[in-house]
């Protein structure tokens, strides 16, 4: 630029606009360190400390983001620990609840009650319409009376009967019923069918009659043989022990072919695989109580959960300390459900198996408040961690300032002296274009 202007200009007038170009570059540069605060903008203005700084800042960055998993965390204990806390007041209800009923044994006032219906018992309820002909030619066609709904039924004169019934004779298969007859016919027999058939099986029990041949059965006519005189006669067959399989229906034989007069009345019939249980249990709703007061613990564990962390549902959390996650704490979860506490639900029989819950419900408690002791040992060690990461950020963070920032008072100092000099530039340059005039007009 100062070359530009020819010989317009003396030597010195050059020479002082130099200096003030000069001066004006030195203030851009004073003015972009004090409007960024940073005395290395760039690269180029000092490579080792702008490197350096990029690499303390580049860690503090990523400890940064370590302290936001850290502190998510801390969050995720102070959560299981509410939690606790809850499921540790609900295990006070339980207790309450138990000794009260452990109270009401004592003093008499539960009375125990059956089982109810037992679940491994098939009914066998037919209607008149069920009873289809079998054996052929053997039936004469006759209708079978069923009263009570099924559960009596009654063959009067030469039937052979079956009804469909699908069914799986095991190996503890009991076939129970009722049976009388007032008039005894030549056969009366009850059996398991899977055709029309019956001379090509022995799955049938001889219960009555006078003619002892001509039918195969699976025991010896005796076995179950009715002993006569029109009462009725409890049956308890062990059928698995005769034989298993699948079968489709039930047959039902009364053969009369000389009177016919003969009858067989059934009534009860039904079909269990292994014993009935006919113990006496407490009252329902005692377990129902009970079951209702651990229902609701479940769920305070169920809802103990911090941004998908659940320490009280079984789930380990990991806290990584340094930016290479080398540095690493695991807290343990535990399962604090019901189950998981060993809190039986059933079994409400005695004071004794009350007693027992009640235990159970004081060792969860105990197992509880030393786990709240496990976690707050972690607290306290995610917590200095914390303090720690935070110093560690700020030391990194100040380490970086110290290579690359300004000092705004030296700037300023340094930005007021350069525009005085700038100032006094411009006055001497005036001046000396004066002088250069005055001169001239001289010569």
């Amino acid at each position: 630029m100062v070359s530009a202007l020819g010989s317009i200009l003396s030597a010195a007038q050059k020479s002082q606009l130099t200096a003030i170009q000069s001066t004006a570059r030195l203030i851009d540069d004073v003015q972009l360190r004090l409007a960024s605060g940073l005395e290395v903008n760039k690269a180029l203005d000092d490579p080792q400390n702008f490197f350096s700084a990029r690499a303390l800042e580049f860690r503090a960055s990523d400890l940064s983001r370590r302290l936001d998993g850290i502190r998510q965390n801390i969050r995720a204990i102070q959560e299981t620990q509410s939690g606790i806390d809850a499921t540790l007041e609900t295990l006070d209800l339980a207790e309450s609840y138990l000794v009260d009923i452990e109270k009401q044994y004592q003093a008499g006032e539960i009375e125990l009650v059956p089982l109810g219906d037992p679940t491994n018992v098939t009914q066998f309820e037919p209607a008149s319409g069920d009873f289809i002909n079998y054996a052929g030619s053997q039936d004469s066609g006759g209708p079978v009376s069923v009263t009570n709904g099924g559960d009596d039924f009654t063959l009067a004169g030469n039937l052979w009967k079956r009804v469909a019934f699908n069914y799986t004779v095991t190996a503890d298969t009991v076939l129970e019923f009722e049976y009388a007859s007032t008039i005894i016919p030549e056969i009366s027999a009850i059996g398991f069918e899977t055709d029309s058939t019956f001379n090509n099986d022995s799955n049938r029990f001889f219960l009555n009659g006078t003619q002892f041949t001509g039918v195969t059965y699976a025991a010896p006519v005796a076995t179950y043989q009715y002993s006569g005189g029109g009462a009725y006669q409890s049956y308890s067959i062990a059928v698995g022990t005769y034989f298993t399989g699948t079968f489709t229906h039930l047959a039902f034989i009364n053969d009369d072919d000389s009177g016919p007069t003969g009858n067989a009345l059934f009534r009860n019939v039904t079909l269990r695989e292994g014993p009935i249980d006919n113990s006496l249990v407490a009252p329902p709703e005692l377990q129902e109580g009970y079951e209702l007061i651990l229902d609701q613990m479940d769920s305070f564990v169920i809802d103990a959960n911090y941004r998908g962390i659940n320490l009280l549902n079984n789930e380990n959390m990991e806290t990584v300390f340094n930016e290479e996650g080398t540095s690493t704490l695991v807290t343990e979860g535990i399962d604090a459900t019901s189950n998981g506490l060993g809190l039986v639900r059933d079994d409400f029989n005695s004071v004794e198996a009350v007693q027992a819950k009640i235990e159970q419900v004081r060792d969860a408690r105990t197992y509880l408040r030393n786990y709240t002791s496990t976690i707050a040992s972690d607290l306290n060690i995610i917590q200095t961690r914390d303090i720690f990461v935070r110093e560690a950020i700020n030391t990194l963070l100040s380490g970086s300032d110290d290579l690359v920032v300004a000092d705004q008072n030296e700037k300023g100092a340094e930005f007021l002296a350069l525009q005085t000099r700038q100032s006094v530039q411009f006055v001497t340059l005036a001046l000396g274009a004066q002088s250069e005039g005055f001169i001239a007009d001289l010569l």
